[in-house]
């Protein structure tokens, strides 16, 4: 039997993955991102939590579907709480950045130098910024888009750099030295929302330097 297709946003969220022996979902939902992690051997073994024990139900059903259920550790689990002991790799992702925040601050003493891949509907430059809070700097960042709209997927990892600026948490400090293909899309597309919002002229001028700056690299590659 197939697997259920991921979209770009879990697809993303899979490449930030290394191959490892333990890998966690938190806030797991259906189970899909755990399903092809563990299928394509990319995790020997999961630890699938979600905080909803019905949520929780859907992930076992769809694991055990495609007899993987017995290479996961299944938890009902507020955020971090579910790691009890060591993983190598942990994905947070499909919530508010003021929740994934939230999980991150609290359960920070349970990573145990776990690499993160994160991703946040709402508050991203908040999330960016509690990477930093807890020790961790941005290693990757992908933008996709699914559905849509746009996504940004991160994984960080143990080791502080370089604090960002105030323009990186907002645009994304490796997006802004990467300049993805979806990047001037995006870039668009943030500005026609800032410009619908009061009190945001400062993101509006980076959104607009950052959109200068690629017409006139453009110019330059013509």
């Amino acid at each position: 039997m197939r697997l259920p297709a991921l979209d770009e946003r879990l697809r993303a969220v899979a490449e930030l993955f290394t191959a490892c022996d333990i890998g966690a979902d938190i806030g797991a939902d259906h189970g899909r991102l755990s399903c092809y992690l563990l299928d394509q051997r990319i995790c020997r073994r999961m630890i699938v939590s979600d905080i909803s024990a019905d949520s929780l139900a859907k992930a076992r059903r769809l694991l055990a579907l495609h007899g993987l259920d017995d290479k996961a550790e299944f938890a009902v689990a507020d955020g971090l709480d579910a790691l009890t002991g060591p993983v190598d790799v942990a994905a947070i992702c499909g919530m508010g950045g003021k929740l994934v925040s939230g999980i991150l601050l609290r359960g920070k003493d349970r990573l145990q130098n776990a690499a993160l891949v994160l991703s946040c509907h709402t508050d991203i430059p908040l999330l960016r910024r509690t990477i930093g809070q807890i020790g961790y700097h941005i290693s990757r960042e992908t933008l996709v888009r699914a559905h849509n709209r746009f996504y940004i997927v991160m994984r960080a990892e143990p080791g502080i750099r370089d604090a960002y600026t105030e323009k990186e948490l907002y645009l994304g400090p490796l997006l802004m030295r990467d300049r993805p293909p979806l990047w001037t899309r995006y870039l668009k597309w943030r500005e026609g929302v800032v410009q619908c919002e009061q009190g945001h002229d400062t993101q509006l001028q980076w959104i607009r330097e950052e959109l200068n700056r690629e017409t006139a690299d453009g110019e330059k590659r013509s």
